[in-house]
């Protein structure tokens, strides 16, 4: 009974200081470049949002590298050659569409903070 105890404890404790260092409780908190995810919750949502974006760049840029032409090393004229859908078309937290510049091959993200995707 004791040891359920003390396990209980350490539990809350580890809570508690979890919620101290995330900024829970007032603490200093990184702003996103965005401004989005004010709460502990909103925070981790759009964090699992930048990751759905960094996946539908990574799927994107496969995707571009199957439709390059490797003896003319042409690219497609448009996203929309590769036929992914339009969830793959855009930034899943701003719904901005993505930059393509097919002279190169490259597609980058314009949402604010996600310049280096």
């Amino acid at each position: 009974m004791i040891g359920v105890l003390v396990a209980v404890a350490i539990v809350i404790a580890l809570g508690i200081a979890f919620a101290v260092g995330s900024g829970a409780f007032g603490g200093k908190v990184d702003k996103r470049p965005d401004g989005k995810g004010e709460t502990l919750v909103g925070r981790s949502m759009y964090r699992a949002k930048d990751e759905a974006c960094r996946s539908n760049l990574g799927q994107v840029r496969q995707s571009l590298q199957i439709a390059t032409d490797p003896t003319e090393d042409t690219h497609p004229a448009s996203l929309q050659e590769l036929h992914l859908g339009d969830d793959f078309m855009r930034c899943p937290i701003g719904k901005e569409p993505y930059e393509y510049d097919p002279a190169t091959g490259t597609v980058k993200c314009v949402h604010p903070g996600h310049e280096k995707y």
